[in-house]
């Protein structure tokens, strides 16, 4: 029996897709960085994976969040996965956090636990709100002639 979007699950999807959006992350950081660069900034690593968040890059992760919001309606495309992929998302950039300054955050008072729970927010409802948009889009039946038409 065939429903509409059957679910099916599929690892290599899955991983590919997260490592999309991880790569659409950083990229986004990255040019970001280098963009805000011109105004006497002075882009390190460390200013993207330090758990002590300057202002200047607290304003770029958040920009980088909202375009991986749209990130995720043109790679995931399904709304109700949007909150599995933006905790996914944070969660690894935590991982990789901890392994670039080979600790563990010592304190839940870090300034860059708050930006990360309000990034994954914002990242899951605008992500949602792009999907829906586009979930809901109308299917255009009618199109050109058809390779049965004689």
């Amino acid at each position: 029996m065939s429903s509409f979007r059957t679910f099916i699950w599929d690892p290599f999807l899955l991983l590919g897709q997260m490592a999309c959006l991880q790569s659409v992350f950083y990229t986004a950081q990255s040019i970001l960085m280098v963009l805000y660069g011109v105004t006497g900034y002075e882009p390190y690593l460390s200013h993207i994976f330090s758990f002590q968040m300057l202002r200047s890059s607290a304003v770029i992760q958040l920009l980088s969040v909202l375009l991986c919001s749209y990130a995720l309606s043109m790679i995931v495309q399904r709304a109700k996965h949007c909150l599995d992929f933006a905790c996914t998302l944070h969660f690894f950039h935590l991982l990789i956090c901890c392994l670039y300054n080979q600790a563990l955050p010592t304190s839940l008072s870090c300034k860059d636990f708050p930006l990360q729970i309000f990034g994954a927010i914002i990242c899951t409802i605008l992500g949602e709100y792009l999907c829906m948009r586009v979930e809901s889009q109308e299917i255009k039946l009618s199109g050109g002639p058809s390779k049965y038409d004689l």
